[in-house]
C-alpha cells in the first residue's frame, strides 16, 4: 500500500506540476487572442474548435478508454492495441471529413455556426485525425503508466502552441487564419511526438486491422463512450446555445469565465488520471482504502482554489484580457460551486472506469445532459451567460452526487472489475 501511495503521489505531483505550466501556457495564449482579436474574434476561435473536437468525441467510440483499461489489464499487446487504434483514427476521419463537407456544401454548417466564416470551419479539419490518433496515443500510455511521457509531450506542444500564437496573430497578424493554425501545426508536431514514444514501447502507429481486438475496444469503449459523449456537452452546449441566442461576442465573454473556473480542474484531473490505470492494476480491496483518501484531498484542494478565484479572479481577468472582459466576473462566480463538486467527483468517474464499469459514468452524464439543456434552455434568454454558468453549476452539481453512489455500489462489489 506504501508503495502504491509513493508511486501515485508521484505521478499525481508530476502531471499536477505539468498541468500548472500548461495552465500558464493556455493564459498566454487565450490572452493574445483575447487582445489582439477581441471578445468576437476569441467567440468564433472557441466555436470553430469546438467543431472538430465534438466531431472527435463522437467518432473515436470510446478506444481510448478501452485502450487504458486493456493496457493496465494487461488483456492485449501494445503493439496490437497501436495498430487497431491507428485504423480506427483513419476510419474516423474519412467520415468526419466527408460529414463536414457534405453540411459545408448543403448549407447547414452556417447553420450550426452561425456568424462563423465556413473556409475557417474547413480550416479546423485537420484537427479531427490529430485528435483522433493523439488521444488513441495517449491512452495506451496511460494504460502503461508512462506519465512522464506524456507530461513532457504535453508540455512541449503547450509551448510550442503560444509560440505559434504569438508568431501568426501578434507578430505577423493573420488573424482567424493564424490562431487555428498555431492549434493544428502544434497538435501535428505532439502526435509525432507521440508516436515516437509509443514505438519505443512496443507500438506499431501504422493502421491493421485484427476484427478480435477492435471487437474487444469497441464493446467496452461503448460502455464508455455515450458517457463521454454527455459530458462533452455538459461542458460545451452552453456555448453553442450562448452563441445562438446572443453572438459570438457573448460566447467570447463566457469561454473566459469557463476558462478561468475551469482551471480548478487541473488538480483533479491529475489525479483521475493516473487513478484510472491505476484501478485498473490494482486489487480492487487496496483501491478501497485509497481512492476515499484521494477524494477527500481533492475536494479540500479544489476548494480552497475556488476561493483563492473568488478573490483574486476579477483583478486576474482585466490583467489578462483587458476590461473588454470584466463582465466574465460574475459567471465565474456561478460557475465555481459545481466546479468544485464535480472536480473531486472526477477521482471517483475515473477510479469507476478503471475497475470495468465506466456504463455507470454514461448514466451519470446522460442524467446531467438533460438538466444542463433544460436549464439552459430557460435561464440563457433570461439570464444571458450568467444564466448557462448557473445551469452547468447545477448539472455539475448533479453529477458529484450520483458519482458518490455509483461509486459506493461499485466499492461494495466482490469483483471490483468488469469486462
Amino acid at each position: 500500500m506504501n508503495v502504491i501511495k509513493g508511486e501515485f503521489t508521484q505521478q499525481v505531483g508530476a502531471t499536477f506540476l505539468t498541468h500548472l505550466i500548461g495552465l500558464l501556457f493556455s493564459i498566454v495564449n487565450a490572452a493574445i487572442i483575447a487582445r489582439y482579436l477581441g471578445p468576437d474574434g476569441k467567440g468564433m476561435v472557441a466555436l470553430v474548435l469546438l467543431l472538430p473536437n465534438m466531431m472527435g468525441l463522437f467518432l473515436s467510440l470510446g478506444i481510448g478508454t478501452a485502450n487504458v483499461f486493456f493496457v493496465g489489464s494487461r488483456h492485449f499487446e501494445v503493439s496490437t492495441l497501436t495498430s487497431n487504434s491507428a485504423t480506427f483514427a483513419l476510419v474516423g476521419t474519412v467520415i468526419g471529413v466527408g460529414i463536414t463537407l457534405s453540411l459545408s456544401g448543403t448549407g447547414w454548417l452556417s447553420s450550426i455556426v452561425p456568424g462563423v466564416p465556413v473556409w475557417l470551419v474547413l480550416c479546423s479539419i485537420p484537427l479531427l485525425p490529430i485528435g483522433l490518433a493523439s488521444g488513441y496515443f495517449t491512452a495506451i500510455l496511460q494504460g502503461l503508466q508512462r506519465i512522464t511521457a506524456i507530461n513532457v509531450v504535453r508540455l512541449a506542444q503547450g509551448g510550442i502552441l503560444v509560440l505559434l500564437t504569438g508568431l501568426l496573430v501578434a507578430g505577423f497578424p493573420t488573424g482567424l487564419l493564424g490562431s487555428v493554425t498555431a492549434y493544428v501545426v502544434s497538435g501535428a508536431l505532439g502526435l509525432l511526438v507521440l508516436s515516437v514514444v509509443l514505438r519505443r514501447e512496443g507500438g506499431v502507429p501504422l493502421p491493421k486491422w485484427d476484427s478480435s481486438v477492435a471487437r474487444s475496444t469497441v464493446s467496452f469503449g461503448l460502455k464508455g463512450h455515450i458517457g463521454n459523449i454527455f459530458q462533452f456537452f455538459n461542458y460545451r452546449l452552453d456555448l453553442l446555445i450562448v452563441n445562438y441566442f446572443l453572438g459570438p461576442g457573448n460566447v467570447g465573454i463566457y469561454s473566459v469565465s469557463v476558462g478561468l473556473a475551469e482551471c480548478l480542474w487541473y488538480f483533479p484531473n491529475a489525479v483521475g488520471f493516473v487513478i484510472f490505470p491505476k484501478a485498473a492494476a490494482t486489487k480492487p480491496e487496496l483501491m478501497n482504502i485509497f481512492t476515499p483518501r484521494a477524494f477527500r484531498i481533492t475536494l479540500l484542494l479544489t476548494a480552497l482554489g475556488a476561493i483563492g478565484l473568488m478573490v483574486f479572479g476579477k483583478p486576474m481577468i482585466l490583467m489578462i484580457y483587458s476590461s473588454s472582459f470584466v463582465s466574465a466576473y460574475m459567471p465565474m462566480l456561478a460557475l465555481l460551486p459545481g466546479v468544485v463538486f464535480l472536480g473531486s467527483g472526477k477521482v471517483l468517474t475515473n477510479e469507476i472506469a478503471g475497475r470495468g464499469y465506466p456504463h455507470y459514468n454514461s448514466i451519470n452524464a446522460g442524467l446531467a445532459l438533460v438538466v444542463t439543456v433544460v436549464l439552459d434552455l430557460v435561464l440563457i434568454p433570461r439570464y444571458g451567460v450568467l444564466g448557462a454558468a448557473l445551469a452547468s453549476s447545477i448539472a455539475y452539481t448533479a453529477i458529484f452526487f450520483t458519482a458518490i453512489g455509483f461509486y459506493v455500489n461499485v466499492s461494495r462489489k466482490k469483483h471490483g472489475r468488469s469486462s
